[in-house]
């Protein structure tokens, strides 16, 4: 069985403006306003769960319980690091809160590739929270979290397109 590496094989972008979250496109994705967050973001600081709601149809005349899928919700949280210079430390400067847009993020495909149509992605409209500096750490960057707050619609199976 070949399991995927999450080492190295994940991407992330904030991209300001998705037409499509079923076929974001490359210029989307890459645009000038947008931040690359896998430069920055921890290796454990990718937060993405999702909760979801049950339906229950039970009527009179059952003898068991039915249910269905509900409502669900995802809860988006990042920790990234600081950089000293501000051409660098986009994630602070750019995703400042009440910010919207879109967080994509690849998997399963090394990092410093270049996003391409054809690839798989998840996409996520987004508003930004408040930008939460961390407490210092002994022999650490300066680190701060960040949660995205789902505003919109999430494709979790969508595609580039060129």
């Amino acid at each position: 069985m070949g399991k995927r590496l999450t080492d190295g094989n994940t991407a992330a972008w904030f991209a300001p403006l998705v037409a499509s979250i079923s076929a974001p496109t490359v210029a989307e994705i890459t645009a000038a306003g947008g931040v690359i967050l896998h430069y920055t973001v921890t290796d454990d600081g990718l937060g993405i769960t999702f909760d979801e709601g049950t339906v229950e149809g039970n009527v009179l005349a059952s003898t068991q319980d039915n249910e269905a899928p509900g409502r669900s919700k995802a809860s988006i949280e990042l920790t990234s690091y600081r950089d000293s210079t501000a051409l660098s430390d986009r994630m602070w400067s750019v995703m400042t809160r009440n910010t919207a847009g879109y967080l994509i993020v690849r998997r399963g495909v090394t990092a410093a590739t270049a996003v391409a149509a054809a690839q798989k992605v998840e996409v996520y409209e987004v508003t930004c929270g408040e930008r939460k500096p961390m407490a210092p750490e002994r022999e650490s960057y300066e680190k701060v979290n960040l949660k995205l707050y789902a505003s919109g619609t999430y494709n979790i199976e969508a595609t580039v397109a060129a």
